[in-house]
């Protein structure tokens, strides 16, 4: 079972996802690297670039694919 579900699965530098904020805060299908502040997913690194609330009251984070 994928943790953070998508059908896109091939991802580039610069695309982004929106991802539950509770995924995020409870580390669900990713790590985190404090030092670098770099999530990792996807075989990918991952950084927070904004969050949004969406009319169903859930709170969610854009990631943006650096590397």
């Amino acid at each position: 079972m994928n943790p953070l579900p998508i059908l896109k699965n091939d991802w580039s530098p610069g695309d982004s996802r929106e991802v539950e904020a509770w995924r995020i805060e409870k580390q669900i299908g990713l790590e985190y690297d404090s030092y670098r502040r770099i999530y990792y997913a996807d075989n990918r690194e991952w950084v927070i670039v904004g969050q949004i609330a969406k009319d169903d009251g859930k709170k969610y984070y854009i990631l943006e694919c650096v590397a």
